[in-house]
């Protein structure tokens, strides 16, 4: 029988700056829990990664917001992210 497993990862910087996943994450979806249908596991999954950029969108209040889908060997099915880092000051050399 045919196996996938799915990985949701949301991650965040914080509007101080700090790293952290998002609460909650990673998530997994595994063929196994449901009845080997991998199709069904996909479509959990994306499910989670769409609910969870849904999510992202209406918040104002991070720098930095990314989520991904990716499988069990690392191969990355989607990404979706917003925000950057503020550019910092030049010093000033006097």
């Amino acid at each position: 029988m045919a196996r996938d497993i799915y990985i949701v990862e949301a991650h965040i910087v914080d509007a101080n700056g700090t790293f952290n996943f998002l609460a909650g994450y990673p998530k997994t979806f595994d063929s196994r829990n449901y009845s080997g249908d991998i199709e069904k596991t996909r479509r959990r999954a994306e499910g989670e990664f769409s609910d969870c950029w849904g999510a992202m969108c209406k918040r104002d209040d991070r720098m930095i917001q990314t989520v991904t889908l990716s499988l069990v060997d690392g191969y990355q099915l989607d990404k979706k992210s917003m925000g950057e880092f503020p550019e910092e000051p030049e010093p000033n050399e006097e």
